[in-house]
């Protein structure tokens, strides 16, 4: 077998002597395994180890072995170096590897910056394809950040220093638990369903929206953990009407408005304000944990909602849509689940006497929780006032116990 030229001067460049060129030539190996050889930067000394162990075992497997994975068609020779934080996401997001097409062209479970193996391209379960669709600028950083705040309910709660308080703010605050971590459940289970559904090559938002899934789960834990930690129990469940709009999205981005827009800012504002006021240092501390998650999952929607109004040619029509379901289903919740609003008015007043001053505080809760989502809004690009749902605005200017 005479080498290619291709080859011979590859074999130039890696210092092999002709001596040793010969003694492949006249060896069983063929030209594209030397070449294979060559890609993985073998010294002649290392080279001639292995075609000694294919010499003298003519009838062992060694000899026929491709070696073709050593020569891929990716960027190779990548040295990606640690950050302040040590080899993260944004770290590795280099070259090519960094670089996100507008469509995903696989199938299959291709990782971005690899190249499909011949002959074994099997579809996966994948449905999103578009970019646009899940995409959000910094999601790669905003999945380390959700690793590094990883904290345990069973541990990191001083469930010892639970001091006891009376009936009435205690069973409001296990309903707001029990509320809180019914609502984590189907966020849970709506991400996990269309997490499947994103093409492979958008691996970092599948992992980012994994972290978000376990942060889900982990509210449950944790709130169905206090319920039954200092005398209360389980409460109410909520009306659910809030999740019309999250099993009814039709799209990948629907579901983010609804679940990661619309639902977040309320929920970040409840939570910021539950860890301000509740009497109790465990519960401060609880719900400041859950405040800051939510607002991860707050900044991952609105950047994704961001490029999605960039970069989606139909985005200012489908969005006004998606806002139109979402504001309509939560404002029914909000607006008509008893337990939910009831149980907050008595905590942030501070017990049952003092109902008015609670009434005051949950209608300036709804208002700042309005115009955060407002504001949200207007930073991507839609002016939402003119055409927020009626039962959003009359929430931010009365409870709904009073006219």
């Amino acid at each position: 077998m005479n080498l290619t030229e291709g080859t011979r001067i590859r074999t130039r460049e890696a210092a092999w002597s002709d001596e040793f060129v010969g003694r492949l030539e006249a060896s069983a190996l063929t030209d594209d395994q030397i070449r294979s050889l060559l890609a993985l930067r073998l010294s002649e000394e290392r080279a001639s180890r292995y075609l000694k162990l294919v010499e003298d075992n003519p009838d062992a497997p060694y000899g026929k072995l491709s070696l073709r994975w050593a020569r891929p068609s990716t960027e190779l020779g990548v040295k990606a170096v640690p950050g302040p934080n040590g080899l993260g996401m944004p770290e590795i997001n280099i070259g090519t590897y960094g670089h996100v097409p507008d469509r995903w062209p696989y199938e299959n479970d291709t990782p971005l910056g690899s190249h499909p193996t011949p002959g074994s391209y099997m579809p996966g379960p994948y449905s999103v394809y578009e970019k646009s669709e899940v995409w959000a600028d910094g999601v790669d950083a905003l999945y380390e950040d959700a690793i590094r705040e990883h904290w345990a309910p069973s541990t990191d709660i001083n469930w010892r220093d639970l001091q006891p308080q009376p009936d009435d703010m205690e069973r409001a605050v296990c309903q707001v638990c029990t509320i809180y971590a019914q609502h984590g459940l189907a966020e849970n289970k709506l991400l996990g369903v269309w997490e499947e559904k994103i093409a492979y090559g958008f691996h970092d938002v599948k992992d980012y929206l994994a972290t978000q899934s376990f942060d889900a789960g982990r509210k449950v834990e944790v709130l169905r953990k206090r319920a039954l930690a200092n005398g209360g129990g389980l409460g109410q469940s909520g009306l659910g009407t809030m999740y019309r709009a999250w099993f009814g999205a039709l799209k990948m981005t629907e579901l983010l408005v609804a679940i990661d827009v619309v639902y977040k800012t309320y929920e970040v504002v409840t939570f910021e304000r539950l860890a301000e006021a509740l009497p109790l240092a465990v519960d401060r501390d609880i719900f400041g944990r859950l405040a800051n998650e939510s607002q991860r999952h707050l900044e991952f929607g609105r950047r994704h909602l961001k490029y999605y109004m960039q970069h989606h040619p139909n985005a200012r029509e489908y969005v006004t849509h998606f806002l139109n379901r979402s504001e309509a289903a939560m404002a029914d919740e909000l607006n008509h689940s008893h337990a939910d609003y009831e149980s907050l008015i008595l905590l942030l007043g501070g017990g049952v006497e003092k109902i008015e001053a609670g009434r005051e505080r949950l209608r300036s809760l709804r208002e700042d929780q309005l115009r955060k989502y407002l504001l949200l809004l207007d930073d991507c690009a839609i002016d939402r006032l003119p055409a927020v749902n009626p039962g959003l605005l009359n929430l931010a200017r009365r409870t709904p116990l009073g006219v």
